[in-house]
């Protein structure tokens, strides 16, 4: 293993189990009658990894979109029945997803307009199936937090240590005594500043000031952390002007689902327009790095949109304070 692999590795674990406490501690806030060992690896785990799981799962359900898209077309099965009910089904799956809807090639695999592109097309099916597959792998085998129930006894112990919880009583289940805690006084106003820190403990992205750790005259652009960023952007790399404007002006607006709202954030090639308001002087940097004069167009006009909406709310602000 390399000695980058084995920090990072440690680090890993080390942050882990900073997160199981913190997890410890919700799941005891939300439970004033206590927990045993058992339970508390049991619901903290689920509160870490709550938002992994259901992002991942909603991820999954798109890559067996796309495996059937690929099956659909390698099968042959063109002109029958089975074929049209099939290819419905899966253009109802995609219609909920903009990164797909939108894209060119993916249409044409549908659609099939463009015959001669077919064969390359589903080559590059394969290639993003693989990547997000990939991704979906590694995420998956980051550290797991307590995969025995033994793992959790250190952090029971730190924590009682540190008076954040205590032991109240023993209940007998199944012929054996088990422990049962609850989070003290100190223990809840310690988790209710926590979190003010931690605010996300488990999403996808992280967005991070690196005012914070690197000095002032190496900084660059706010760090943005997304194991998709890459599979995304060139998701987007083919779609059409007009469909990026339309992505654009979602930027930035809720989305119900994480691989749609993961999209919008990091798929274009712009940051969120909270960051150039806070970063004034980025906005030239980064329309000089838009490659396509067109392209550049779009965020110009992007950007001049969101300024005479945000001028527009500060006006009506002013009057409203006259």
């Amino acid at each position: 293993m390399k000695m980058n692999e084995k920090i990072m590795n440690k680090y890993e674990e080390k942050l882990a189990r900073k997160l199981g406490e913190v997890a410890i501690l919700i799941h005891l806030a939300r439970s004033p009658e206590g927990s045993h060992a058992y339970e508390m690896r049991s619901k903290a785990s689920d509160i870490l990894y709550e938002k992994r799981r259901n992002s991942l799962e909603f991820i999954d359900d798109h890559l067996r979109t796309l495996h059937e898209l690929y099956l659909l077309i390698t099968k042959k099965i063109i002109n029958t029945d089975e074929y049209d009910k099939k290819r419905k089904t899966i253009e109802e799956k995609i219609e909920k997803c903009p990164i797909l809807k939108l894209n060119p090639r993916i249409d044409n695999l549908l659609s099939r307009e463009q015959e001669e592109d077919i064969p390359k097309d589903l080559i590059y099916l394969e290639e993003i199936v693989k990547e997000l597959e990939n991704s979906i792998k590694e995420i998956k085998s980051m550290t797991t937090i307590w995969s025995n129930i033994s793992g959790i006894y250190p952090a029971i112990e730190s924590l009682e240590k540190n008076g954040l919880i205590e032991f109240v009583r023993d209940e007998k289940e199944g012929g054996r005594l088990k422990k049962i805690y609850q989070i003290t006084d100190l223990g809840r106003n310690t988790l209710a500043r926590v979190l003010i820190y931690i605010i996300d403990i488990t999403g996808f992205v992280f967005h991070v000031d690196d005012k914070h750790f690197m000095p002032r005259k190496q900084r660059k652009d706010p760090i943005v952390f997304n194991p998709f960023g890459e599979v995304f952007r060139r998701l987007a790399e083919d779609i059409p002007p007009e469909e990026r404007k339309y992505l654009l002006h979602q930027k930035g607006k809720h989305h119900d689902k994480p691989f749609s709202r993961m999209f919008m954030e990091h798929g274009l090639p712009l940051p969120s327009f909270r960051i150039f308001l806070r970063h004034p002087n980025l906005v030239k940097e980064h329309l000089e790095k838009i490659e396509s004069d067109e392209e550049r167009e779009l965020a110009k006009e992007y950007l001049k949109t969101k300024l005479e909406e945000r001028k527009q709310a500060i006006n009506r602000l002013l009057e409203e304070i006259k």
